[in-house]
């Protein structure tokens, strides 16, 4: 089966995702102005460090279309903190700050705002007549600043680094992480561990951010990923163009566009490095691809998609059971006819 989707699968790639090398120049060009911007902003105020943390699918190698969007988390530089879970599943936190021997509700929009007035000073003095740079003040709930350079819509997310060092929680790692991998050395997953669970503002509270994990696992412990990365980008690109939730029924009342987020697609990537772990499972286009839809077959089957990064979490558990039944629809018609659903 593998041998038949080889040759519309490389097809595809070409097509749709293959990349230009200039591509590679407007990324390390983004990435000199971001970090000048930065040292600026920490000159000003040592409340923000003086370089950026990327993250997303360009930080970790799975971007599947041209660069037009880039995700920088902003550290924010703070020794006394509270963290307190407010739900027992962790998703949201509450940060309380230590100011004048007080404990006070930590303001990401304050920060926001000074963050926002200092990269209109840098704006002013650099680039006051470029109108290729662009900063624009959202609401006050904001968790990120966005920024447009060289019409690439940058969003600058506030981050507190390893937020958990701050609180009596405890982060349950699933087994995987915990000594049973099949893909990563022990030394790997104690450094997953070791690098602990970041916090970024969402409205008035804060979520734990597994990027710079992302970007470790994706972008470094697996970067020569070879036909993996490309069965990877393929499979994101269908979802991405093709797998709509508009697609998916009239009364979708979801609001993941696609269905599959980028977050699920790439836990669903990295369960499938856990079921087959070695290079020579790996080794055609076809059989890569054919390894990641049996994967999701089976999430599909079990009604499943593990946390990869927290345990006892199913992030499949609120699906209808018509979005299995469609999706795994999708996945027959590409087996049985990849020249059609793939052209």
């Amino acid at each position: 089966m593998s041998d038949l989707l080889e040759e519309p699968l490389q097809k595809y790639y070409t097509n749709y995702v293959k990349k230009e090398s200039v591509q590679a120049i407007k990324k390390i060009t983004l990435h000199l102005m971001l970090k000048n911007l930065l040292e600026f902003i920490h000159s000003k105020d040592d409340l923000f460090a003086n370089d950026f943390i990327q993250v997303g699918s360009i930080a970790d190698g799975t971007k599947a279309e041209a660069v037009d969007e880039l995700d920088v988390l902003v550290p924010l530089r703070k020794d006394k903190l509270q963290v307190v879970a407010d739900d027992g599943n962790l998703g949201t936190f509450s940060i309380d700050e230590h100011v004048n021997g007080t404990w006070r509700c930590f303001s990401h929009d304050e920060t926001i705002l000074k963050l926002f007035e200092l990269v209109t000073e840098y704006k002013k003095k650099y680039y006051e007549d470029n109108p290729f740079f662009k900063v624009r003040k959202k609401k006050i709930t904001a968790g990120a600043l966005p920024l447009m350079i060289d019409w690439i819509k940058i969003d600058m997310v506030l981050c507190i680094e390893d937020a958990l060092q701050f609180s009596d929680v405890k982060w349950p790692f699933p087994k995987w992480l915990n000594g049973q991998s099949k893909w990563l050395s022990c030394q790997q997953q104690e450094h997953v561990r070791r690098m602990g669970i970041d916090m970024t503002c969402h409205g008035i509270q804060w979520r734990p951010s597994f990027s710079k994990i992302d970007a470790f696992l994706l972008g470094k412990i697996d970067s020569k990923g070879g036909y993996r990365k490309k069965a990877f980008k393929i499979l994101k690109s269908l979802n991405g163009y093709y797998w709509t939730v508009d697609q998916l029924c009239e009364n979708y009342r979801g609001k993941s566009r696609p269905f599959l987020g980028s977050f699920m697609m790439k836990i669903l990537y990295l369960h499938t490095r856990e079921k087959y772990p070695e290079d020579q499972q790996w080794e055609s286009l076809g059989k890569s691809f054919c390894n990641l839809l049996e994967v999701l077959n089976q999430c599909c089957n079990e009604k499943r998609l593990d946390h990869y990064y927290q345990a006892d979490i199913n992030l499949f558990d609120r699906v209808a059971d018509k979005t299995f039944q469609w999706l795994q629809e999708k996945i027959h018609n590409i087996l049985e006819d990849p020249e059609e659903e793939l052209s």
